[in-house]
Order: structure tokens, then sequence, then C-alpha cells
């Protein structure tokens, strides 16, 4: 005998179909967060394909001083992520072999072209002279340079020792804050801070102005030179005017002799005498003193 279904009644329509309701909520939900993960997913794997991404670019194979030419002994070829490097950086050794370095490099550093000298242009120490400037070498020795103290970077005074005559000698600073551009065979480099300690060298050059050039190469000819080392920063301007052996020793100095015939009791009875005579006058505080050669 066959069982017939209960009736459906108001009640169980409106249980069912917000049963349908729910289900289809439910599902309509999953599938916008099916749909969120899947497009995250997928950015995340595109990102992550980015930065697994490498780009090939010539990098230093080892430290490379600032004006060296670069060989194939200073550069290798090395893998960096795409998305960090510039398209414009170079490749290939090729790009760049028998360029000159502008300033010093790091091993595993890239070369860029802002580190390098222009096409055509000649490296070494011209780069690195100011403009308007000449680099004008002094020689030197231990003594006369410092003590072998000096390094490219650093800033010197100039000072000239003349000579004239037997007795006659004086000395004076001609110029002040002069940068040094090399000292011996090492050039300035500004990305590098000098290592301290004593190296003696047999020339310095330095970075002057055309008059000044004059001034320097006039004061080798006539005298002796010393450089004087400058404190760290020390940009001051002094004006100083010279000195001799009489700003120093005044009175102490013996008076040169009078030529044989001469005496001092023949200078005060007979001027005519010490009119044929040369004479230096000097004046200390209220006295005078007169030397006659």
């Amino acid at each position: 005998m066959a069982v017939s279904p209960p009736p459906i009644t108001p009640k169980t329509k409106s249980r069912l179909s917000s049963l349908i309701l729910m289900i289809s909520v439910a599902t309509i939900l999953g599938l916008i967060a099916a749909v969120g993960i899947w497009q995250y997913l997928t950015q995340t794997q595109k990102q992550v394909q980015q930065l697994t991404i490498t780009k090939a670019v010539v990098v230093a194979s080892k430290d490379i001083p600032a004006g060296t030419q670069l060989t194939q002994d200073y550069l290798t070829i090395k893998e960096f992520p795409a998305k960090a490097i510039p398209e414009d950086y170079p490749s290939t050794i090729d790009a760049i072999l028998n360029r000159t370095v502008k300033s010093s490099l790091k091993q595993g550093e890239i070369i860029t072209e802002p580190r390098l000298v222009a096409q055509g242009a000649e490296g070494g120490l011209p780069m690195v002279i100011p403009d308007g400037y000449r680099a004008h070498t002094i020689k030197v020795t231990e003594i006369s340079g410092a003590g072998g103290y000096i390094s490219p970077g650093d800033k010197v005074d100039i000072l000239s020792i003349v000579e004239r005559g037997e007795e006659t000698v004086f000395s004076k600073t001609i110029l002040q804050n002069v940068l040094v551009l090399a000292a011996g065979d090492s050039i300035i480099d500004i990305n590098n801070v000098a290592e301290p300690g004593q190296k003696i060298v047999s020339q310095v050059t330095v970075a002057l102005s055309p008059k000044d050039s004059e001034k320097v190469a006039l004061a080798s000819q006539v005298g002796e030179m010393k450089l004087v080392l400058r404190k760290f920063n020390d940009e001051n301007i002094l004006a100083t005017t010279g000195i001799n052996l009489e700003d120093i020793y005044g009175d102490l100095l013996p008076a040169k002799p009078l030529p044989e015939g001469y005496s001092q009791t023949v200078q005060v009875a007979n001027n005519n005498l010490l009119d044929d005579l040369n004479s230096i006058e000097v004046i200390l505080g209220d006295q005078k003193s007169y030397y006659y050669y």
C-alpha cells in the first residue's frame, strides 16, 4: 500500500525558500572568495617571477683605482635582479673595455657610465684638475714635503726661502690653502680617504691658477721652497709680510766688518770715507744702528 507524502503547507514552503536562498548566497560568496584567492595567487606568482628574473651586468672583479684603464682583468659578469637594474647598465664587457675609471671602484661594484671618463677623453690627472686651474709639480724632500705626510686631497701652504748675498736671508708664505692633486704617483680620489702614514715622495702636484703657477715657478728658481701641511678643513687665509734674520735675532746679529783700513773711529772722524760705503739702517725702538759694507 503506497504512502502519500505529507502535504506541503505554506510554512514548509517558506522554510524551503529560506534554505535555498542561504545555499545560493553561500555559493556566490564562495565563488567570490575563490576568484579573489586565485587573483591574489596569480599576482603573487608574477611578482615572484619578476624578482627571480635576473640580468647580466658588468662589475669590478677587484678593487680598481681612479685613473685605471679597464682591461679584461678588472671586469666580470654578474647576475642581478632585473627589476633593480636600469636598462642602460652595460651587460657586456666589450661595451666598456678600455674605458678609463674616473673614480675608484670596489670589488663587485656595478660599473656605471657616471663612474667612467667620457668616450674619447683622456683619463688620469687631467680629470681631477679643478676648472680654471693648472697642475703644477713641486720637487720635495722628506723635510720640505712635511715629513712625507702630505697626501692627495690635503691642503698646504707654500713657503719660499730666498738668500741674497752672503747674509741677507728672508722667508715668505707666497700661497695658502693650496689643493694637493697628487703625491708621487698617487692621484686624488674624491671617493677615498687617504690612509694615514708616512710616504716619502720626490714630488707633489698641486692645483694652481695660471698666475700662482708663475709665482711658484719663479720662487723655485731663486730660492728654496717648503710645503706646510694645513689642518683638515682649515680654510683661513692669514696676511703675512715675511721675515728676515733681523726680525728673529735683532741686535744679536754681528755687524758686517768694515773693509780693511776702516775703523769705527775713522767712521766718526771722517764722514767722507763713509760716503764711499753702502749702509743698512736698523731701527729697534728708539735706537738706530748702521751697518756699512
